[in-house]
């Protein structure tokens, strides 16, 4: 796998592959138990032990970030997803994870001078949380991610070329590369899951859509 470009990656379906669980009488859960409020992460600065409980009521979308990537460069198109569906409810949550091509080697303390001087740059300063830098597959993946991955379908056939990415065991429900997202809902149940090409844009109207169709329900 050469990069964010999934180059090495079988998919079957288009790279903007939208996992949606709810809906046709399917569990959101997908058979499993629990929801992400039982679970929680540090603040990337460590000063903060975040529950996920507090997010109850709202729609939480978990991204795995990197500040090496070629998908470095949407960070302030999540800004804008940010800023334009926080009256909506929706919390933006960023997880820096090193597993993909070691596209994330700095220390916590480096990650937010990276976003602001060197990519994307020119003063960026995210809008949304970011949590301490940690793994979100294999034997110390984030316990959160297990639940996440768990609940939602894998958004590929494949993981790729074993040469970038970095972790074991491998399984088939892992996350493919940086900047997969997961949309929870309010009731802290997974509703979504995008292939990591999917515009930002996309998962903005999707989520939108998603939105509409829940509140004439």
């Amino acid at each position: 796998m050469g990069s964010e470009d999934g180059a090495r990656l079988s998919i079957k379906a288009s790279p903007q592959i939208l996992v949606l669980l709810q809906g046709a009488g399917q569990s959101p859960h997908c058979g499993v138990a629990g929801t992400v409020y039982e679970y929680g992460a540090n603040t990337l600065d460590g000063g903060e032990y975040v529950q996920f409980q507090q997010y109850a009521g709202k729609h939480i979308l978990f991204v795995n970030v990197a500040s090496f990537c070629g998908l470095t460069a949407t960070y302030p198109e999540l800004n804008t997803l940010q800023e334009e569906l926080r009256p909506f409810n929706v919390s933006v949550l960023g997880f820096p994870c090193n597993q993909f091509g070691k596209q994330e080697p700095g220390k916590n303390s480096e990650i937010l001078l990276g976003l602001k001087y060197v990519r994307p740059g020119g003063g960026f300063v995210p809008n949304f949380q970011l949590f301490e830098k940690g793994d979100v597959n294999g034997d110390n993946e984030q316990k959160v991610f297990s639940f996440l991955k768990s609940s939602c379908p894998p958004t590929s056939e494949l993981l790729g070329s074993p040469e970038h990415l970095f972790w074991d065991p491998m399984k088939v429900h892992d996350i493919r590369w940086n900047f997969e997202k997961f949309l929870v809902g309010p009731d802290g149940a997974p509703v979504m899951r995008w292939f990591h090409q999917t515009p930002v844009r996309v998962v903005q109207s999707d989520i939108m859509e998603y939105l509409n169709q829940t509140r004439t329900q």
